[in-house]
């Protein structure tokens, strides 16, 4: 099974890099990644998927990375004190 869709053409003879080649890349659709991804084996789908979650964050929704950024500034109250106390002046 050929994963990736590659031609090789020899590009000409370099006296410093010896012989060269250009690799042309077809590009693939979203059905065909989807494909490949399901035909790995197990632990290459965990790699692939931990590599997503890792470096892909669009599928957070931005409410969300906000809230988080005020966690990490200290910025949050928990949630006893938000449903029973009354907020300072400078939030209301």
């Amino acid at each position: 099974m050929q994963r990736i869709s590659l031609a090789f053409l020899r590009a000409g003879n370099s006296q410093l890099a010896g012989a060269e080649y250009l690799c042309i890349i077809k590009p693939m659709s979203a059905q065909e990644v989807i494909a490949e991804f399901k035909a790995l084996p197990p632990a290459e789908r965990a790699l692939v998927t931990k590599f997503v979650v890792e470096n892909d964050d669009s599928w957070i929704p931005d409410e969300f990375k906000e809230a988080m950024k005020d966690a990490e500034a200290g910025r949050f109250v928990d949630m006893e004190t938000a449903l029973h106390e009354t907020p300072p002046p400078r939030l209301r």
